[in-house]
């Protein structure tokens, strides 16, 4: 089911919205769906990796530069399965923390990918607005280069 950004904050309040935004968010990783993820955001949105190398992508502005970052993944990893997220909402409305794993192989190795996420996500119009992803990358460098990060 794809909801517009307006369908999404009509669902249960703000609370309602980020579950419904995480429920597309892993169901289309899970299908390989980038152009489908890449909408869960605003046009305006920020995507930041604090824990990113400095080898690594550490910001992205814009959702251009999201759905370029994105539309790769699917080459590079299989998402088999996400856990079931947890969420800590706050005491603003539009922010919220979820805690979820995943699990799933390098498409190029075939080694393991496993990986746990805290993500601090804000919303706007329904919409992903800033998404700070705390990840460890070392996770994603040994599945993706073969060996041991």
């Amino acid at each position: 089911m794809n909801m517009t950004g307006k369908d999404i904050m009509q669902v249960q309040g703000t609370e309602g919205a980020m579950k419904e935004i995480m429920r597309e968010f892993m169901e289309s990783l899970l299908e390989g769906d980038t152009g489908r993820w890449a909408e869960l955001f605003h046009e305006e949105a920020v995507f930041e990796f604090p824990y990113a190398p400095a080898s690594m992508i550490q910001r992205l502005d814009g959702k251009a530069a999201i759905q370029d970052y994105i539309r790769h993944f699917p080459e590079l990893l299989v998402i088999h399965e996400f856990t079931e997220p947890v969420f800590y909402p706050s005491s603003d409305p539009d922010r919220g923390v979820v805690e979820f794993g995943c699990r799933g192989e390098s498409v190029q190795t075939g080694k393991s990918y496993v990986q746990s996420y805290i993500s601090v996500i804000e919303l706007k119009d329904g919409r992903i607005i800033h998404y700070k992803d705390y990840w460890n990358p070392l996770a994603a460098l040994e599945a993706l280069e073969g060996g041991e990060a």
